[in-house]
């Protein structure tokens, strides 16, 4: 095995290794990570990274079904090689099972340590088929949680409200590798002329059926993050704006906007006229900001380190034409994109940021114009932090009314709106992340 493959599963290691000790997102890691590394080394280190965060849970499953020590016990510089091991012999077909075990071997120290990972992994590869895994028929949801590796609260909440035929399509459609989606940064060139341009790269380029400034992009190349003729945001997520649908010269607040994309891309909708305050209480996370409107070429945003749940210093008098809510979530809806969250995220934590989302919602609305509109959106698709909480705020606010949001969309998008003119993707249904958005408008 190349030196080069070494180093790929070593940086593959040590992110997982941050992830797992919830020092990183698995974003952060892999960047960290991957210093260094030439094209190739790259493509296998976000392989195993991902792969194995995707597929926690049953490579666990995997591994006590030959481990003497179990998951919960192993020492977590054993337990993160026997992951990476696993992950190759069961979900890589191009890694011979030999080199994915020495490999594995050659990346823990000591010999004791050393044996105890080679048994193991000699193991699981040589008894593949006598893994037992938990019968359908005797616990659906089990079966459902450790085949498509979901933490099994989270399946059974989506049994209960979407039956198991649905749920287990979500689950498999979280767990394929999601597209590279881009937005054309519309400031600097179209739709058409950039998927050009990149098709002339080399690049497989197809425009997005729903979003208008939407191109996924395939095999061929690799995208350069700093390029500023583009963004990279999921269709979904590029939805959003046009629901607020802000207008030029218009005052736009922004109210959790780190890491930018919204943000972005409602300064390229009012074609970088007027004025888009955005905030966030993450100092590091506002330079995000900061930095993609320096990228893209974008002049309107004004940068602020606030607490949207707080009252916010904007001078006496300030209103807003339009503000844009995305608030903080349990992040349900983007598990395909980032697998980490599964490992991470607690049936509490929705209870605890639905209140969270409710505060921020109610004490950004006190700053809208009369006549002017609010979008609530998330990254999940929990009630308690959808329906339940636009629910709870107009109850709580008369001066509110709910607005359909297909009027603000291409009818392309029609299918994405329920009956009460709430936006819901799901990426079993329409090969996006699962959103939530909800346009509200001040009348009185």
């Amino acid at each position: 095995m190349a030196n080069s493959d070494r180093g790929a599963r070593g940086a593959a290691l040590n992110g997982l290794k941050r992830v797992i000790a919830g020092k990183a997102y698995a974003d952060i890691a892999l960047e960290a990570a991957l210093s260094g590394l030439n094209e190739a080394d790259r493509r296998l280190a976000t392989e195993l990274l991902y792969g194995v965060l995707r597929w926690l849970i049953k490579i666990d499953w995997i591994i006590d079904s030959f481990s003497a020590i179990k998951t919960k016990k192993l020492e977590h510089s054993v337990l993160n090689v026997l992951r990476i091991g696993v992950y190759q012999l069961y979900f890589l077909t191009r890694i011979p099972a030999r080199s994915a075990v020495d490999e594995s071997v050659n990346l823990v120290d000591g010999k004791k340590r050393a044996g105890f990972v080679n048994a193991v992994l000699r193991k699981a590869a040589s008894n593949k088929e006598t893994v037992a895994y938990p019968r359908f028929e005797e616990d659906p949801a089990r079966h459902v949680s450790i085949m498509h590796s979901h933490p099994e609260w989270m399946v059974r909440r989506w049994i209960g409200r979407y039956g198991l035929s649905a749920t287990v399509e979500l689950c498999k459609a979280n767990q394929s590798i999601p597209p590279k989606t881009i937005r054309a940064n519309t400031l600097l060139t179209s739709r058409d002329a950039l998927a050009a341009e990149l098709a002339g790269d080399g690049l497989e380029v197809k425009e997005t059926a729903c979003s208008p400034d939407g191109i996924t992009v395939s095999t061929g190349g690799r995208l350069d993050p700093l390029d500023p003729r583009f963004y990279i945001q999921d269709e979904a997520s590029q939805l959003i704006p046009r629901i607020l649908s802000p207008s030029p010269g218009e005052a736009i607040l922004d109210a959790c906007s780190a890491p930018g994309g919204k943000t972005t891309h409602m300064a390229q909708l009012m074609g970088d006229s007027g004025l888009i305050r955005a905030i966030d209480r993450n100092r590091v996370r506002i330079k995000s900001v900061q930095e993609a409107a320096k990228r893209l070429g974008i002049t309107i945003i004004d940068t602020l380190v606030a607490d949207a749940g707080r009252p916010m210093a904007f001078g006496e008098g300030i209103a807003f034409d339009g503000i844009l809510v995305d608030a903080p979530c349990s992040g349900l809806g983007v598990l395909r994109r980032n697998p980490d969250i599964k490992m991470r995220r607690r049936p509490e934590d929705i209870t605890e940021l639905s209140a969270r989302q409710a505060e921020i919602l109610d004490n950004a609305a006190g700053y809208l114009k009369k006549g002017g509109r609010l979008v609530y959106s998330t990254c999940t698709f929990e009630p308690e932090e959808t329906d339940e909480i636009i629910r709870l705020f107009l109850d709580g606010h008369r001066d509110f009314a709910l607005d359909d949001a297909a009027k603000y969309l291409p009818k392309e998008c029609a299918a994405l709106i329920d009956r009460s003119g709430f936006l819901r993707t799901f990426p079993h249904l329409h090969a996006m992340d699962g959103f939530f958005a909800a346009r509200l408008r001040r009348i009185r």
